[in-house]
């Protein structure tokens, strides 16, 4: 078996044990997405982010351009609890 296939058979397993509207819904969310060309819009591997200015744990604002003067620059999103 394969990743995607892995992937695919946890999603399965994941989603038999939802409630089925629950699960109804996040796909018609995510078809939404799908068809609204946002994938289309996307950057792709290898692009240039825009600066931007972000808020951290604590709250203080840091601006992009700061840290990418000492070097590359790692972002991790966190989607919290679903």
């Amino acid at each position: 078996m394969d990743l995607r296939q892995q992937l695919a058979a946890m999603r399965e397993e994941r989603e038999a044990r939802r409630n089925p509207e629950w699960v109804r819904i996040m796909h018609k969310a995510t078809d939404d997405l799908r068809d609204s060309g946002i994938r289309d819009r996307v950057l792709k591997p290898g692009d240039r982010a825009p600066e931007f200015v972000l808020a951290n744990a604590r709250g203080d604002r840091r601006n992009s351009r700061v840290w990418l003067e000492r070097g590359p620059l790692v972002l991790s999103f966190y989607r919290g609890v679903w």
